[in-house]
């Protein structure tokens, strides 16, 4: 039996899994859990389905922001079973420096990327006998955290040590 045989107000698992970007297994957990339940239960329409309601769609984006911003399943349960305005304004704010770190980072990253993909297409593009050097203006790469770098011996002794 189909979500359309029940009625427009209801999505299968399996449909309310793609629309909200989850897994069924996911959805499935949660509802084991009691994290996150189904609008309702299969046995109002003689089946053990799950079934879901397009008002739970919001609910469920922000469980799946949540965690997948690291933010433990007891933590997220807590906040679906008491959410109150401020819990939910605090349990974001904490988190929004550490996804604002994420950002940068991947865009530390995908600077990389391009840099070398575009590094190689030019090395690719030439033959030998193109090949000269040319002065380029300097593109910054950071491909780790910065160091207090010195070149002395005993930077290495200590850093070697460390690795």
């Amino acid at each position: 039996m189909s979500s359309k045989e029940i009625g427009e107000d209801f999505l299968s698992i399996k449909e309310f899994a793609e629309l909200v970007g989850m897994t069924v297994v996911a959805l499935q957990h949660y509802d084991k859990t009691g994290i996150f339940l189904p609008a309702k239960r299969g046995i109002e329409f003689e089946n053990k389905y799950r079934y879901y309601s397009p008002t739970q769609i919001t609910s469920a984006k922000m469980i799946r922001v949540l965690t997948e911003i690291g933010v433990p399943l007891k933590i997220v349960k807590e906040l679906t079973q008491h959410r109150t305005p401020e819990k939910t304004i605090k349990l974001l704010s904490r988190n929004k420096d550490k996804v604002a770190d994420e950002v940068r980072f991947l865009q530390d990253v995908y600077s990389v990327i391009s840099t070398f993909i575009e590094l190689l297409n030019e090395g690719m593009s030439v033959t030998e006998s193109e090949i000269s050097v040319t002065e380029m203006p300097g593109k910054q790469m950071i491909l780790g955290g910065l160091t207090e770098f010195c070149d002395t011996e005993a930077f290495y002794q200590t850093h070697a040590r460390q690795i």
